[in-house]
């Protein structure tokens, strides 16, 4: 890719845009050496939104220019080209003949489309490929216990009426900073031993620890929120963060999932944060219809659900869609320690 200085590119962008046209090749705007800009083949930038906006997250931390700078309004032709400069000033498009030619985008914008065109097309198949991988994938049983076991009890608010998977912090870190007590946690105290004192002393503690511990990479929380006894948010947030959270007594299941701290919502987004759901109710899942939208930032989740529904592991609705999780995430609970209550608790902070 060649560099060409910004005030050689100002005056002879025609010059410029007929190279890109005719070979192909980007071409670097320099300012003093240092890189600011690249202009590059209008369908090589298609193809690179294309792919960008498919990627995981949508289009949020897309870098933009932060100073606005003042161009003429309207059509500014450039030889055999008309330049039509975006509203920001530094974004521009070159057409020919009714047709676009070129782009000119920040070499931000551009490191951040391709990074985001990569990531996506590491998932992205033929259909012929996608449909014999997926069967593949439909005849592989989840890898260990995974979450759909636990679907039926918590449906009745058991043993948790909140689950949450945490990807960065330890399952001790995740506890404090939810308000864990500290001397519980140091401790080791196990939720069998809380289970048997209630027994003893007529007491309720069960239903006011929080559980925790460390799966498949994942950190998991699970608690009872009758009383808001434990935070619900993590300073500063996690790479990733799944909330399920059951209230029978309303026939309430919801999910949501978190990236870096941004909402990932089950619908497409319009106007903006106003617009967002704050949930995802399960009973809107019905197996064999597409539970997210194209456009929806969870429509990832699609397939990994279509193949629990052909695995047929089961029936029940939520159970599948936990099946969706594992398959998604590679979530999972140990299932014997969780019934057994031979896992790590901790009581709220004591004030």
């Amino acid at each position: 890719m060649d560099n060409v200085e910004l005030s050689d590119a100002v005056a002879d962008f025609a010059g410029l845009v007929g190279r890109v046209e005719e070979t192909g090749e980007r071409v670097c705007v320099v300012d003093g050496g240092e890189p600011t800009s690249v202009l590059l083949p209008a369908a090589e930038l298609a193809e690179l939104e294309h792919f960008a906006q498919r990627a995981h997250g949508g289009a949020r931390h897309r870098p933009r220019p932060t100073s606005i700078r003042e161009h003429p309004f309207g059509p500014d032709p450039q030889g055999p080209y008309i330049r039509y400069v975006h509203a920001d000033g530094g974004r521009m498009t070159f057409v020919c003949d009714r047709v676009v030619v070129a782009e000119l985008r920040s070499v931000a914008e551009l490191d951040w489309l391709e990074d985001r065109a990569r990531t996506a097309r590491q998932g992205y198949m033929p259909p012929k490929q996608a449909a014999a991988f997926e069967e593949f994938l439909a005849r592989q049983g989840p890898v260990g216990d995974g979450v759909a076991w636990i679907a039926d009890s918590w449906r009745c608010q058991q043993p948790f009426t909140e689950i949450v998977f945490i990807k960065g912090p330890t399952a001790e870190d995740a506890a404090l900073a939810y308000g864990a007590d500290a001397q519980d946690i140091a401790d080791g105290l196990l939720l069998h031993q809380v289970e048997e004192h209630d027994a003893r002393e007529g007491t309720d503690d069960l239903t006011r620890v929080l559980a925790f511990g460390e799966k498949n990479g994942w950190t998991w929380l699970g608690y009872h929120d009758f009383d808001h006894a434990f935070s619900r948010s993590l300073d500063p947030p996690p790479e990733q963060q799944i909330t399920l959270g059951a209230t029978m007594a309303k026939a309430i299941y919801t999910f949501s999932y978190c990236e870096d701290g941004v909402y990932q919502n089950p619908f497409p987004i319009e106007g903006g944060a106003e617009d967002q759901r704050d949930m995802y109710e399960l009973i809107w899942y019905t197996p064999g219809e597409v539970p997210f939208v194209p456009e929806a930032p969870l429509s990832f989740l699609n397939p990994h659900l279509r193949i629990a529904e052909k695995a047929g592991n089961w029936t029940d609705n939520i159970a599948l869609f936990f099946e969706g999780l594992e398959r998604a995430f590679g979530l999972a609970l140990p299932r014997d320690a969780i019934t057994s209550g031979h896992v790590r608790c901790a009581r709220p902070a004591r004030r």
